[in-house]
Parts: structure tokens; sequence; C-alpha cells
């Protein structure tokens, strides 16, 4: 039980430590984040794929038309033609008539990513060779086009992808999804780019050439792939091709998440990258400090002897109250504002709860992606039912026919 607690505390100081340094990352990459760049600026099509009213939406959509641009269109799409996201685009036309717009209504399925469903059909309307995929919950301020096609400056930047920054809780799992973008997915993001020069892309904001997705495979190569984004990413730098990671903060705009929405999409992110980076995933674990700052002041209570509880308790609190502190210094660097008194409640909860994820996406084999029941494989690739025969399903899960 020593031994135990001594490597518990080894565990907290390097999960802390790694933390931090992946937090020192995305600071050195944000220096600047909303300066206006000077770049090209070519026609650019903005593929808008719609499902459901998202937190804001009308707000989101009207901020693409605001954009401080010299020509580009905007492309939004659903599979259902009576989403009710829709009439929310129309609106946003209406409101806006100088700015080139259209609706496009699409079920036609090319495989079993319903995001690359849709912006199969996006991208069959859109007139440019420069596309920029743009999911409905970011809100960009008017410079966010220009300093994106500012990256394509370098003739090696194959595609760009956005810093992130998650805004505007109201509910508790509106603050757990923004703090966890805010400091765990960040970090990664900048991290990969920073320390190891990887690219790790975030799909909620992609820009490309579409001859350059065309050599790639284009959206079939992708059509049945959860992690379409990331596998993108991958293939364009494969290929040679430079990402870039832009550093003109993009606004993610979640307002009034249930905790179990919270839970839900980290479920499936935390499976996709199991199966992506599976080697990376296994030591996720080490970028959440504060489960093991915890465990670390239950094993010193239950043994006393290896070190004083009351040393113990002020260690564990010191080592969370640091890792909030760092989360609180980066949500202001990234939004201009922290989460004030909920973050020192709902941050280590959150934290909790994230170990508890691990641990469910590193056993569970189906994902739920909006109602849509699917089963994951290597590489993210979605199927309809079990890889073989011998599979047999989880508990209370229902395998789609």
């Amino acid at each position: 039980m020593s031994l135990l607690v001594v490597l518990l505390a080894t565990a907290s100081f390097l999960s802390l430590a790694m933390v931090l340094t992946l937090h020192a990352a995305a600071h050195a990459k944000l220096p600047g984040g909303r300066a206006r760049r000077e770049g090209p600026t070519p026609p650019v099509s903005i593929l808008k794929p719609l499902k459901g009213l998202d937190d804001g939406l009308y707000d989101n959509l009207a901020a693409l038309a605001r954009q401080d641009y010299p020509e580009y269109e905007i492309v939004f799409g659903a599979e259902d033609p009576d989403d009710p996201a829709l009439a929310v685009a129309r609106r946003v036309m209406e409101d806006h008539p100088d700015v080139p717009m259209t609706v496009r209504v699409s079920n036609r399925a090319i495989g079993l990513n319903p995001k690359v469903n849709n912006l199969v059909g996006l991208a069959a309307r859109a007139r440019f060779e420069h596309l920029l995929i743009s999911d409905s919950n970011v809100r960009p301020d008017p410079g966010y086009l220009r300093a994106m096609t500012a990256e394509l400056a370098d003739p090696k930047v194959g595609l760009v992808s956005s810093v992130l920054a998650g805004t505007g809780e109201r509910t508790v799992g509106a603050l757990m999804e923004n703090a966890h973008l805010n400091s765990f997915v960040l970090g990664g993001v900048c991290g990969a780019e920073v320390l190891a020069e990887r690219a790790c892309v975030i799909g909620k904001s992609m820009l490309f050439r579409r001859t350059h997705l065309n050599l790639m495979g284009g959206w079939w190569s992708v059509r049945d792939i959860l992690a379409e984004d990331f596998i993108l990413g991958a293939r364009f730098q494969k290929a040679g091709f430079r990402v870039a990671l832009s550093p003109h903060v993009l606004p993610t705009v979640n307002t009034f998440w249930s905790v179990e929405r919270f839970a839900n999409r980290h479920v499936r992110w935390g499976q996709m990258r199991r199966w992506i980076v599976p080697f990376a995933f296994l030591g996720e674990p080490l970028l959440n400090p504060t489960p093991f700052l915890l465990a670390f002041l239950l094993a010193a209570l239950a043994v006393p002897a290896a070190i004083d509880p009351t040393v113990a308790a002020m260690l564990t609190g010191a080592g969370i109250a640091l890792k909030g502190l760092s989360d609180e210094v980066l949500a202001h660097r990234l939004r201009g504002r922290g989460y004030g008194l909920a973050g020192l409640v709902w941050i280590p909860a959150k934290d909790v709860l994230v170990a508890g994820l691990w641990v469910l996406a590193a056993v569970r084999r189906t994902v739920d992606w909006r109602g849509t029941v699917l089963w994951i494989g290597p590489g993210s690739r979605l199927d309809r039912r079990p890889p073989n025969w011998m599979d047999v399903p989880e508990p209370g899960a229902e395998v789609p026919a």
C-alpha cells in the first residue's frame, strides 16, 4: 500500500506536468490569434451541413454572412426537408440578400457517415475551387475567412483548420463541454502541432482545395469513416502537404447542453481516438491529473504511515487548484473570460467523469450518432453489423439491420 501511494503521487505529478506542457503549447500557438493577417483571398464556397437546432443557430449562420471578404458563397444543406434548421437558414438568406447563399436538401447516401453524405451534396452545388467546411455551432468574427485563407500564402499548405474556443455555457453540461474543449482538446491539438509537428484536424472548420481533396480520394474514400476529418488531415500530410492550424480563435457555441449529451459526445470521440491513434489513447489518462490526485489522497488516508494525511490533502488540493488555474488562464486567453465560481466545482467533477468515459470508450464497440447505432473498427471505420459473426453485441445494444 505504501508503494501504491508512491506510484499514485508520481502519476499525479507526471500527469500535472504533461497538462501544463500542453497548455503551454496552446499559449505558444495563440499569440496574435485575432490579429488580421494578409494573404491570398480566393473565392471560397462555405459548406454548412445542418441537422437540428443548435444553440444560437441563427446568430451562428448570420456570422458567416458578415465576413470581411471579397467573394464567397454559403451552401446550407440537410438530409431531411423538414429539418427545422433549414427554416433558420432561409431566414438568414432573407436578412442578408447581398451574400450569395443557397439551400440544398438531399438524402442521397454514399456511405455510413451522415456528415459526409451531406457534404457530398453541398460540394456538388458549390461553385468555387476552395471549400470551407463550417459546422453549424461555430460563430466566427468578420476576420475569420481572411485569417483562414491567409495560411494559403505558404504554397505547401494543403489544408487549414482552426483553434476552437468553447463558449456560451449556461448549464452544467455546457460548462463541461466548453471546459473540455478549451483544455484537453485544445491542448492535444496544439501540442500535436507545436511539440510533434503532427496534424490533429477537427472538422468543425476545414479549408482546402477541391482538386486536392480529389487527389486524396474524395468524399468516397471517407464515406464509412467516423473520424473523416482526422483521416483527411493525415492523408494531406502523408501526401506532402502541410496542414496548418490557424491561430485565429473560432468560437464554438455550446449553451444548453445536458451532462448526458457531453458524456455521449466524448465517449464517441474517445472511441474514434482509440481506433485511429491507439497508443496515444492508452496514454490519455495521464492527461487528466484530477483522478490521480484524488486516488493518491484516498490511498494516503488508508495508509497514514506512508504520508501524513494532512500533507496529502494539501498536496491534492494544490494540484487540483493548479490544474484549475491553468484551465482558467487558458480560457481567458481564448475567449476573454473564465468559468467563474461554477468552474471550481464542476471542472474537477468533469475530470473525474472523463476518467470513466475513457474506460467506456476503451471497451464499447458501437457508436450512437444522433440516433444511428453503428459498429466501429480500425481507422474508425463504420459498419452496420459486428465485424464478424463471433462478435457478441453489448448488453442492451441494438445492432442495425
